[in-house]
């Protein structure tokens, strides 16, 4: 579809240049304007702001455009932390030990957070490296992925593997104490009570739907349990504009596309993508959607002030 299509570029506004007088109320008397601009660019860079170099401020440059405060999805989970908790503004991670690796930021999990656009805000440039900020456009990741491979996950669908609990093992596993009955009662009723007991205390904490299922990647001889998002689509209709978007975070969660990239994340954070049936989706497969990705991703270098708006149901 949009491979005769002039797809839009991240547009960049010079705030110093485009504003004269009060920041804020040229955003409320703009509002309509910028989002009219983040649904034709996908993003919109306004660097040189001066409001915006504070929490309170940044709070007040949102109200202006009207943008709700919402909770991150995984809020309970205890892996997003408030920088700002008055202002309800989250940190991005910011861990050395994830330097070098993608922090994916979930758009495919909207069926429960919906909140149709995003602010993210630099107080501080990264003083060691890495704190690079970038977005992929679905638009154009659609336009440029190979059609049989998009066919193929479209009919198959997707599924994301979240998180692998390994420490069931040394309690359940077939210790042969009453032959077969082990093997075929016990251990397959303790996964059961254990996945269901899991399932009800920890999936909560996460603003997903989430299926407990064991031993899905066959890593830990099946004594892995897997917190597995439900079967999604990866392409997607926009709400707003109603055209058709890639909208799957595979080629961060990938373990084959994660293994061949700097990544020290610990195990238990590993994540791994299926297909809807929980079969392995092959490597060509996985390499075409890392090409249609990296191909798209524009950096957004940013200073202090700097506020990137997200259409977050497209990049």
């Amino acid at each position: 579809q949009y491979r005769g299509e002039e797809i839009p570029d991240v547009l960049t506004i010079e705030a110093k240049e485009a504003i004269e007088g009060d920041e804020l109320e040229w955003l409320r008397a703009n509002r309509e304007d910028l989002k009219a601009k983040l649904l034709k660019h996908g993003a919109v860079l306004i660097k040189g702001m001066e409001t915006s170099k504070s929490g309170a401020g940044f709070r007040r440059v949102y109200e202006a455009l009207d943008l709700d405060v919402c909770l991150d999805p995984i809020h309970t989970s205890g892996l997003r932390k408030f920088a700002i908790e008055q202002d309800g503004i989250y940190e991005e991670v910011n861990k050395p030990g994830l330097r070098q690796h993608y922090i994916g930021l979930h758009n495919e999990s909207t069926t429960n957070r919906t909140a149709a656009f995003g602010a993210f805000v630099c107080f501080m440039p990264a003083t060691e490296g890495g704190g690079d900020f970038f977005v992929a456009d679905g638009k154009k990741i659609l336009r440029d992925m190979d059609t049989a491979v998009l066919k193929e996950l479209y009919d198959k669908k997707i599924r994301i593997s979240v998180s692998n609990l390994d420490f069931f093992k040394p309690i359940i596993q077939d210790r042969g104490l009453f032959g077969d009955y082990d093997k075929e009662v016990l251990v397959p009723r303790a996964k059961e009570d254990l996945a269901k007991a899991i399932g009800d205390t920890v999936a909560p904490k996460f603003d997903m739907d989430l299926e407990m299922v064991w031993g899905a990647d066959g890593a830990n001889e099946g004594y892995r349990l897997q917190a597995i998002e439900l079967p999604e689509t990866p392409i997607n209709r926009h709400p707003i504009t109603k055209e058709p978007v890639w909208f799957c975070n595979m080629h961060n969660h990938s373990r084959y596309l994660r293994d061949n990239r700097p990544c020290t994340v610990p195990e238990v954070g590993m994540t791994e993508t299926f297909f809807g049936d929980l079969s392995k989706i092959p490597e060509n497969i996985l390499e075409e959607v890392d090409r249609a990705s990296r191909a798209n991703i524009v950096p957004t270098p940013m200073k202090e002030g700097d506020v990137l708006l997200v259409d977050n149901y497209r990049m």
